[in-house]
């Protein structure tokens, strides 16, 4: 997990969706209050099945939106309500 200012980073390289979504909702859980928002990698080069579950599945009360990081498909950011 990388840190910069109100920003954390998550790789969900190499899991399944379930799992990837699992962890993923168990980490903005635990993101400190400040967080504003989650970079969250999870490739495209070998298939989109993580970039579409985590643009369109995730759901967590703390998520305001979810959106395409602008210039990589391999990533996506989520930004959280404070």
């Amino acid at each position: 997990m990388a840190k910069q200012s109100n920003t954390l980073t998550i790789n969900l390289h190499g899991l399944y969706v379930e799992e990837a979504l699992q962890r993923l909702r168990a980490f903005i859980a635990s993101a400190p209050k400040t967080t504003e928002k989650i970079i969250v990698i999870h490739g495209y080069n070998n298939g989109t099945a993580l970039q579409e579950a985590v643009r369109h599945r995730l759901h967590a009360p703390r998520i305001q939106e979810v959106s395409a990081r602008f210039g990589n498909d391999g990533e996506s950011i989520i930004w959280l309500r404070r």
